[in-house]
Order: C-alpha cells, then sequence, then structure tokens
C-alpha cells in the first residue's frame, strides 16, 4: 500500500511541474554531422537566413532523382518562422522547418516534411558556399 502511494505520489508531482522550454531553443539552425552522430553547431535564426531559405524552397522545382540516405557531410536545420507557404510544381504546403542535406560526394537537397508529414526530397537550388558563410560553417569537407 505504502508503495502504491509513493508511486503515485511521485507522479504526480513530476506531472504537476511544469517543463519551461525556451523559445530561442525552438529557433536554432543546427547543424548536424552524421559521422559523430551529434550537433556540430547550433546558430541564433536571423531575418537574413530566413528570407534567404524562403526564396529557395519557393523556387524548387521537381523532386530528388538520387537516394538522400548518406552518412556524410552534413544535415543543416532550419526552422522558419513565421511558417512559409510553398506553392510549386513539386508540392504544395506549409513549412515550418528545412532541412538541407550536404553529402560529400552527392548533390545537396532538400528534405522537407509537408502538411501530412510525408517526407519529401527535392533539389537543392541554392548557394552552399553563400549559405557557409552565413552560417559561418564550412559545409563541404
Amino acid at each position: 500500500m505504502i508503495k502504491k502511494l509513493l508511486f503515485v505520489l511521485f507522479f504526480f508531482v513530476i506531472f504537476s511541474h511544469s517543463t519551461y522550454v525556451s523559445a530561442e531553443m525552438v529557433n536554432n539552425i543546427e547543424i548536424f554531422d552524421p559521422k559523430q552522430n551529434k550537433v556540430v553547431k547550433v546558430i541564433k535564426a536571423n531575418p537574413e537566413i530566413q528570407d534567404m531559405i524562403t526564396s529557395w524552397i519557393t523556387n524548387i522545382d521537381g523532386l530528388y532523382k538520387n537516394d538522400p540516405a548518406t552518412d556524410d557531410g552534413y544535415v543543416v536545420k532550419i526552422p522558419l518562422d513565421p511558417i512559409v507557404k510553398v506553392n510549386c510544381k513539386a508540392f504544395n504546403a506549409l513549412v515550418s522547418d528545412v532541412y538541407i542535406l550536404i553529402p560529400e560526394k552527392e548533390p545537396p537537397c532538400y528534405l522537407i516534411f509537408d502538411d501530412e508529414t510525408k517526407l519529401l526530397s527535392l533539389p537543392f537550388n541554392g548557394d552552399i558556399d553563400m549559405l557557409s558563410k552565413v552560417l559561418n560553417f564550412k559545409l563541404r569537407k
């Protein structure tokens, strides 16, 4: 009986304390290295990056032809705030996060979830050198 009471009390205390999540943490750009299996750099999102990525993704044409799965290069996660409505030939969706996959030996691509959480692999139409400069991180090894 005491064990049950302690168990219930323990969960009551855990669930009664609210968890604080900083809004700034949600809007950070993350650069992930699959070889190290970790985020290697976090950058605070800013309007310059937001505008650049928005202009790129609103002009996507076609689907990516190669297999996007890779264990090398980098993956850059860019949150979009506000969410961007994309209407192009490949898809129509509200986009809140853009993932840019930059493999070492293949062309880069976007990985974007559509409104139905379906993952789309789309050709990258941006400038990796410009993105590297804005992020202050060398994205090509």
